[in-house]
């Protein structure tokens, strides 16, 4: 199953969002499990970063198998480095204002 039959946000916002309870109930049929609702990933306030401008990297790249995964956790938090290797390799803007607010 795709990311985003859950995460419908991730191809046109900046953030993935959460599908409503009873969507994942569809698939998570018991009602005593815990649904995920929390978000995983926190990036700090002077990061801008939106799902919408990285449609063409795949979802595992940056979050790894969550299919695999018992609980859905950090895979690799994002760091400035990777985020400018991963732009260089893909010839991507790497002005500090593409995922910064310069004068903070």
């Amino acid at each position: 199953m795709a990311c985003t039959v859950c995460h419908a946000g991730a191809q046109r916002k900046e953030a993935a969002g959460f599908p409503p309870v009873s969507q994942c109930r569809v698939c998570h049929k018991d009602y005593a499990a815990a649904i995920p609702s929390r978000r995983v990933y926190q990036l700090p306030d002077f990061v801008f970063f939106s799902h919408a401008s990285h449609v063409k990297a795949e979802c595992r790249s940056c979050h790894g198998d969550v299919w695999e995964q018992e609980k859905v956790t950090v895979f690799r938090m994002p760091k400035m480095k990777e985020c400018v290797d991963c732009h260089k390799e893909r010839h991507a803007p790497e002005q500090c204002n593409t995922c910064h607010e310069l004068g903070q």
